[in-house]
């Protein structure tokens, strides 16, 4: 499969997990509530669209990227501080990740 071929499915598989958690369908985070899920599948759907795994959030993407030394990855990071401390480091999945076009730290 082609790198773009791989986008086009990733972006599908994400609108799809958004549109089934809108119905109440997808369970990203089983412990949680409707809401949270909703936002989740939309993270996931945003970090797809710009390339990353539709099954991975933003946060944890960000924080491989720290990781690796990415100035985004530092800054994004920074950023989602202000909302919640060391929020990369507890959305960190060390698994997803797998289905980028983009790999995490890149």
């Amino acid at each position: 499969m082609t790198k773009f071929q791989q986008y086009v499915t990733n972006v599908y598989n994400a609108s799809i997990n958004f549109a089934l958690a809108f119905v109440g369908q997808y369970v990203p985070r089983p412990a949680k509530n409707y809401g949270f899920n909703l936002a989740v599948s939309l993270d996931e759907f945003g970090n797809a669209i710009t390339g990353g795994d539709p099954g991975e959030t933003i946060s944890s993407r960000s924080a491989k990227a720290r990781n690796d030394g990415r100035v985004w990855g530092c800054v994004m990071c920074k950023f989602l501080n202000i909302f919640q401390k060391n929020h990369c480091d507890l959305a960190l999945d060390p698994n997803a990740g797998a289905n980028a076009v983009i790999p995490d730290g890149e």
